[in-house]
């Protein structure tokens, strides 16, 4: 078995969830069990890979482990009804939530999971003061998933995890930190395979445990590929087992990304390449990273392999720059300073000017005080009826083939999968030299262009060009698609891990 060390999958996910779910994606189709591991608590987990086409057999959670529901469970549909509240409660229906009161006395609410018309998610209870000292909480699939007590400052003291059929699975109890806030102090595995009582400190302690039990069950050879180096690095080097161990980056892995060769490690990947022997490899997005990667440890089995797979030519279809919408500028990443979307927004009121119809798509999140002050930034450019921030979009590959353009201006990345998605799209991608990624995917002048970083004027008349010059677009489009699909195609890719992990 193959799995893929995550933190979480998220309703809205990064790069590194989106490459893990592709991965998996591809191994299963070529028959190599796979599952993306995650580590976080989470009731709605099962109801979210749905929106990304994964089914619970290519996931196994920590929590879902230990509490005995990593098998598909039959849905159990919960509403208040189904609680079986005291005879005496009445009940006053909100649009998220129930008050269930006694006479005049409230005795607790009924949470609705998001987006769902009255489905339980949770039911707190309150003392006669009012207080919450009590919380039941529901699972996605339809079961008490978790209870939660408070203490008489309201802090939480203890939640008590239990197993689909109602049995204590785990407990975590918590103290107070300096500031008064929870902190996990014990987390004890009860009767764990009838050896009695397990303990843990912390959730990083029992996820390095967790990840031994899964390699103790499989038959064969147990293969883990962390793509979350903070998550799954140090639980790695812990585990001095027969499993094959593999750290994927999905970052750069200098501090200083334009000194990728002597520069300061990544804190999160310094410990595994400070014992690299402990790894039975390393995996990049790129060539140009991993190339940089074998100067600094040229002992190290270092291998790069493209995030993004796509269906040969042949079974698609390109959707030339006519079909599409006219003169439409694409950008898919975090909406944050550091992609630098204020000299993005500024980019395009020139390409306005020359372009009087054209129109600028932003597909991502960031926060919301970034978010309000590039809104504010486009209604002062007088761009509100061109500029839009479409949020993150699950099913983003739905929406390329309605672009012309994809641009991209930050200074550093790790290789954004927007750029060989687009391209397998027919999409040419104007962008920024950065490490890792432009260079590695555009050919300048042939898929796309590369800017010299900062001029915002080149960049804007390269648009420019490709918005007005109908034979260039097309073949310039037919150029990135036919690199996409020559060289990141899902057999080609599949060979390449087939290469690297059985060497």
């Amino acid at each position: 078995m193959f799995y893929f060390i995550n933190e979480y999958i998220l309703q809205k996910n990064s790069s590194v969830e989106h490459t893990a779910m592709n991965r998996v994606k591809l191994f299963n189709h070529y028959k190599q069990p796979a599952k993306i591991v995650t580590k976080t608590y989470d009731r709605l987990l099962h109801q979210t890979i749905g929106t990304f086409g994964l089914t619970d057999n290519e996931i196994v959670n920590m929590f879902d482990f230990f509490q005995e529901a990593t098998v598909p469970l039959p849905i159990k549909v919960m509403h208040t009804d189904d609680l079986k509240l005291p005879l005496a409660s009445e009940v006053t229906v909100g649009a998220n939530f129930s008050q269930v009161a006694e006479g005049d006395r409230s005795t607790s609410n009924v949470g609705f999971i998001p987006g769902t018309v009255g489905r339980v998610f949770y039911q707190e209870f309150f003392d006669g003061l009012g207080n919450v000292i009590e919380t039941n909480l529901w699972d996605w699939r339809g079961f008490k998933s978790a209870t939660q007590y408070f203490g008489q400052n309201g802090k939480l003291i203890l939640e008590r995890y239990y197993t689909p059929s109602g049995k204590i699975a785990m407990e975590q109890y918590f103290v107070p930190d300096t500031n008064g806030q929870p902190l996990a102090s014990r987390i004890i595995v009860k009767d764990y395979h009838g050896r009695g009582d397990l303990f843990f400190q912390n959730t990083d302690d029992l996820f390095t445990f967790f990840l031994g039990e899964l390699s103790n069950q499989d038959d064969t050879t147990t293969t883990f590929i962390s793509d979350r180096p903070g998550t799954g690095v140090k639980p790695l080097l812990a585990l001095n087992d027969h499993s094959r161990k593999y750290v994927y980056l999905p970052i750069n892995h200098a501090v200083d990304p334009n000194d990728p060769v002597h520069g300061t490690l990544d804190g999160f990947l310094a410990p595994a390449f400070e014992h690299f022997n402990h790894f039975d490899g390393f995996i990049t997005a790129t060539e140009q990273q991993a190339d940089h990667l074998r100067q600094r440890y040229p002992q190290a089995k270092i291998a790069a392999i493209p995030a993004v797979t796509l269906l040969p030519a042949t079974k698609t279809t390109l959707v030339t720059p006519e079909q599409r919408r006219a003169h439409s500028l694409l950008y898919v990443g975090r909406i944050a300073a550091d992609k630098q979307i204020e000299q993005l927004l500024r980019m395009f009121a020139l390409v306005k000017d020359q372009v009087p119809d054209a129109t600028f798509d932003l597909f991502g999140y960031g926060s919301a005080d970034y978010l309000t002050q590039m809104t504010d930034l486009v209604k002062e450019l007088r761009l509100t009826t061109s500029v839009t921030f479409k949020d993150y979009d699950a099913q983003l590959a739905d929406q390329y083939d309605h672009y012309q353009v994809l641009v991209n201006m930050a200074t550093a990345d790790g290789a954004p999968l927007a750029m060989p998605e687009a391209m397998g799209h027919g999409i040419p991608v104007v962008s920024y030299p950065f490490n890792y990624g432009p260079q590695a995917f555009i050919k300048d002048g042939q898929t796309g262009y590369v800017i010299d970083r900062g001029n915002a004027l080149a960049m804007a008349d390269k648009v420019r060009t490709l918005f007005t010059d109908d034979a260039q677009l097309i073949k310039m489009s037919q150029a990135a698609y036919d690199v996409a699909h020559q060289n990141w195609t899902r057999r080609k890719v599949w060979n390449r891990w087939q290469r690297f992990v059985q060497a």
